[in-house]
């Protein structure tokens, strides 16, 4: 496995063992693909956006960049739940993230969030957050 490939495998590894109720996958795929059950329980998938932002100087070319990573949660509540109980969904998944980031292990230390995104009640009963991540280089 490529040390990309391995740092997104232990970023799913480490969401699992803090999270066990939520689902966690590094396979994204949209609401209609997924089991209801694990849209219940809320799903986090965790993806690699590129890296760049290479130091590229003699000796260093292609490292010390970074690495964009981006947390997608997804999540439904019930018909009769209002979009604000919707939102207060997504903004448990966002402070779980949050808190994941305040405990990372020690190959992860880097990883630092920089922003999310939500779906602005639109979606209901359906939930989406966005997390934009980014970590040291390989």
């Amino acid at each position: 496995m490529s040390v990309l490939g391995a740092r997104m495998a232990l970023i799913a590894s480490t969401l699992t063992a803090l999270y066990p109720a939520r689902a966690v996958t590094r396979s994204f795929q949209s609401f209609e693909q997924r089991k209801r059950e694990d849209l219940l329980k809320g799903i986090f998938t965790i993806v690699s956006r590129g890296e760049g932002g290479y130091a590229n100087y003699n000796g260093r070319e292609a490292m010390d960049g970074r690495h964009k990573v981006l947390i997608i949660g997804q999540i439904v509540l019930a018909e009769n739940k209002t979009p604000a109980e919707v939102e207060d969904a997504e903004f448990t998944m966002v402070e779980e993230i949050k808190a994941f980031v305040r405990a990372l292990p020690p190959a992860l230390c880097s990883l630092v969030m920089t922003g999310f995104e939500q779906s602005g009640q639109l979606l209901h009963p359906y939930g989406g957050i966005t997390i934009e991540m980014e970590m040291d280089g390989s």
